[in-house]
């Protein structure tokens, strides 16, 4: 008898909701996952030093290709593959921070200068990472991590592989841990400090120079690890970050560019713009799936337009919305 409901209700569901609808909220919310996990240190570069860094994107390149080469030696083990690629690319970050944006900082260049610099040393890389993936006898132009990809539950007829579920712990787990550091612990609140006014940081006592390069290495880590999460979804090539790398910006956008709450939320609103939304365009109005990759482009300008400091939830919003909900007898003061 229950089996029979049960069955009958799925028919009824089935005659309810598009085919397509489950599968791609399942994927979305997978690949919204994988965005989360590649745009967390730049929102951690946008938190503490206030540098929309464009060489964060290849960053994910680099860790991407140490995921190429370390897993023909340590195939299947994602442990080590991670480490290595977090501490690579964590070594070039803070390179990166002393040989190019430190002096500029030290200069007080202006921020435009800093963007410009950050969008030179990421030609810079990708076109290094070129030259060396097209050197030699065996061309690495577009390589594949040696990750065996196996699927570790089906649901609704899609199949969610072991990477999908990493990336989902990963992004989750990453965002929540880094919000407590920059909150709780000593370090975190000293680079929160620098966020403000580094200058008075300084003067404060706080060692802004270490807290910085710390900041660098925790970045470029994490872009390393987004990068080796997003080669085994795709094919690595030396163009793998920069293609990534507007939809990265969209999610830290979305997300008001500091807030690591909001890098959660502004990834999978991406995942879903370019799965979910995308099919339910073509379901119901024809839009080609041509079309997907202008979606994240269009949630910027609608994310700059209608709320500029981005969709992330604080204490203010929900003041507002209390008072909106019942009037002004609720005020961040308690008075009426």
């Amino acid at each position: 008898m229950v089996k029979s409901m049960t069955i009958q209700a799925m028919v009824v569901f089935d005659n309810l909701v598009p085919y397509w609808v489950v599968p791609s909220i399942i994927i979305s919310l997978a690949q919204g996952s994988i965005y989360v996990v590649a745009s967390i240190g730049l929102t951690l570069t946008l938190a503490v030093v206030k540098l929309p860094n464009f060489a964060h994107a290849e960053f994910l390149t680099v860790g991407a290709y140490v995921g190429v080469i370390v897993s023909r030696f340590f195939p299947n083990n994602l442990l080590i593959i991670g480490s290595c690629a977090f501490l690579v690319c964590s070594v070039a970050a803070i390179a990166i921070h002393h040989i190019v944006y430190q002096p500029l900082m030290n200069r007080k260049v202006s921020i435009y200068f800093l963007v410009l610099a950050s969008f030179a040393v990421a030609q810079f890389i990708r076109y290094v990472v070129y030259a060396w993936a097209s050197s030699g006898s065996a061309t690495l132009l577009v390589a594949n991590q040696d990750i065996r990809i196996y699927t570790v539950i089906t649901v609704f007829q899609v199949e969610i592989s072991n990477i999908y579920v990493l990336a989902i712990i990963l992004a989750i787990a990453v965002s929540v841990l880094l919000a407590i550091f920059l909150n709780l612990t000593h370090l975190g609140k000293s680079m929160r400090a620098i966020a403000n006014n580094a200058d008075l940081a300084r003067i404060s006592g706080i060692n802004v120079s270490f807290a910085v390069n710390i900041m660098w290495i925790i970045a470029g880590g994490l872009g390393g690890l987004g990068g080796v999460v997003l080669g085994t979804y795709t094919s690595v090539t030396p163009v793998l970050g920069f293609d990534a790398l507007l939809d990265i910006f969209a999610v830290v956008i979305i997300a008001g560019l500091t807030s690591f709450v909001g890098t959660i939320i502004g990834g999978y609103i991406v995942g879903f713009s370019t799965n979910t939304i995308i099919e339910a365009l073509n379901y119901y109005f024809g839009v080609p799936f041509g079309y997907a990759p202008l979606l994240p482009f269009a949630m910027i300008v609608v994310v700059l337009m209608v709320r500029p400091t981005g969709l992330a939830p604080n204490s203010q919003t929900g003041i507002a919305w209390l008072r909106r909900a019942f009037g002004k007898g609720v005020s961040s003061g308690g008075t009426n």
